[in-house]
């Protein structure tokens, strides 16, 4: 899976068509041979969830941070697989601005956060992809980013703009690359996880940051760093 996404931008080759994908009709593009090389692991991507904890109304929420503020961020060359998510998925990536209730709370905001976390687990049952890493929304089956670009596109209907919605690749304590949405509520990145319905700060999940969207646009991504915090372009 995710050898494939650690490969920069290649120029496109002739005979690059689409063919029938999984789940709900949706359309899949078949790669050109020099894609289908990344073998994907199915650990980092299961579909495990835990009961799920709210937040009471007025409760404080915890801290971590915007990613932004604490870690070092520097400009990528595109995802190869979020390109083709892109053009599979023009609307997916475009910028949207914030259509919420005014008035919502943090707290309020947190909750319809989870909510969203666990529809979406319970939907979509886990299936690693086979030959090429593929980004879909709209799935029955899917694997970690399936599960990720799937809240991100709910969350977009129910108002969110892009610019709290970004998808952040990762390593496990395991070694295994994994995908994950952080929804930036009240101050804080907090990550929506296929692994879990609990939503955490970034800082209090076991992961390895790698990769990060960028929150101004969404079709931009950027490296990140554990030095010593605080530079970003985001």
């Amino acid at each position: 899976m995710f050898l494939q996404l650690m490969q920069h931008i290649r120029p496109s080759r002739p005979g690059v068509s689409f063919g029938q994908g999984r789940g709900r009709g949706l359309q899949r593009a078949k790669l050109p041979l020099w894609t289908r090389f990344a073998a994907i692991s199915a650990i980092g991507c299961a579909g495990f969830f835990s009961t799920l904890e709210t937040a009471q109304a007025g409760q404080s929420l915890p801290q971590g941070g915007l990613l932004a503020q604490k870690l070092d961020l520097s400009p990528r060359r595109p995802v190869l697989a979020h390109v083709r998510f892109c053009i599979v998925y023009p609307d997916q990536c475009e910028v949207r601005s914030d259509r919420r209730d005014r008035n919502a709370t943090p707290a309020a905001l947190l909750k319809q956060a989870q909510r969203v976390n666990v529809t979406v687990n319970r939907a979509i049952a886990p299936l690693p992809d086979v030959g090429f890493d593929s980004w879909d929304v709209d799935v029955d089956a899917g694997d970690c980013e399936d599960y990720a670009l799937q809240k991100r596109k709910e969350l977009l209907q129910l108002g969110w703009p892009t610019k709290a919605l970004r998808i952040a690749l990762t390593r496990t304590r395991h070694g295994t690359y994994h995908a994950v949405l952080l929804a930036t509520i009240g101050g804080t990145d907090f990550v929506l996880d296929n692994m879990t319905a609990r939503i955490l700060p970034w800082s209090a999940t076991p992961y390895t940051f790698l990769f990060v969207q960028d929150a101004r646009d969404p079709k931009a991504w950027h490296d990140i760093t554990y030095g010593t915090g605080g530079r970003t372009t985001s």
